[in-house]
């Protein structure tokens, strides 16, 4: 993750998923759907076509993230602990192990999520749940002890997303106990784009500047503005947030009949949408 690309992939990896939620969210609030991890519905179909695109996301991010830390550039490995021949025996390439169990935690997450909705007789939203959770715990866990050695102005990158990191943990252990606030759903979708937007942008500050001009750790006002640009991100994605919502709100309402609800329930709370939206209850969607 220590290059440009290790952290523009991370980054993309990130506001993919914001979006999903995004999306996903504003669909099922629109539907009247208030059970975040409704029961999906059963078919015929095979068992690779059921599979849930969040779960695949994980995996094949997480999988093709944990290869690049060992393996790229093409040639390298790093999967030992120690050299062998070094009489101290020393650990090495702690960065990439860090970087590693991060995403093998989301790789898990996907694998629980496949369990539950599709090896399981009856889903089980906590077990999901508690996988996702557990990845940003580890996130940020690892966040905290992972700035030894580096320059103030990477420091206070990794600071900023770390603050990220744990708010999400805040609302991800509130939805342990409250699963269906749509409020809880929307803070976290905004707060993973956050953190996806700030990694990609992280990468021109640390490793390819458009000014061609390095940040520098000891100059005051390059450390200010990285603050002042993490403050923008948060103004950016809420405004996102809500051009997402309203997209989806005019998908609705002109193609709504005629899309896939992909198995949540949608019976439909009138006053409750007419909230959200500002229309009249009493007005079809």
């Amino acid at each position: 993750m220590g290059t440009f690309i290790g952290h523009i992939s991370p980054g993309l990896a990130f506001l993919s998923f914001g979006l999903l939620y995004a999306v996903r969210y504003s669909w099922m609030v629109l539907n009247g759907c208030h059970v975040q991890y409704a029961p999906r519905i059963k078919t015929k179909q095979r068992f690779w076509k059921m599979l849930p695109i969040e779960a695949i996301m994980k995996l094949v991010y997480g999988f093709m993230a944990v290869l690049g830390e060992f393996f790229f550039p093409p040639g390298v490995q790093k999967l030992r602990f120690f050299r062998s021949d070094d009489p101290d025996y020393h650990f090495q390439h702690p960065s990439e192990w860090q970087h590693a169990t991060m995403y093998g935690y989301f790789c898990l997450s996907g694998v629980l999520d496949i369990v539950s909705q599709n090896c399981l007789q009856k889903r089980c939203p906590l077990l999901e749940h508690l996988g996702l959770t557990a990845g940003f715990l580890i996130t940020t866990l690892l966040l905290k002890f992972h700035n030894h050695g580096k320059e103030a102005i990477e420091v206070q990158v990794h600071h900023l997303l770390l603050l990220t990191c744990a708010a999400t943990c805040v609302i991800m252990i509130f939805e342990i106990w409250q699963p269906d606030h749509c409020r809880l759903w929307f803070a976290k979708a905004w707060l993973v784009t956050v953190q996806g937007t700030w990694l990609l942008h992280a990468a021109f500050i640390l490793y390819l500047p458009p000014t061609g001009h390095s940040w520098v750790s000891t100059e005051p006002a390059d450390l200010m503005f990285l603050t002042t640009f993490y403050c923008w991100h948060l103004a950016f994605d809420a405004g996102l947030m809500g051009l997402l919502f309203w997209i989806t709100l005019v998908v609705h309402r002109y193609q709504g009949g005629k899309l896939s609800r992909n198995g949540y329930q949608i019976a439909g709370d009138k006053a409750e949408m007419a909230k959200l939206t500002g229309e009249d209850g009493d007005e079809e969607l």
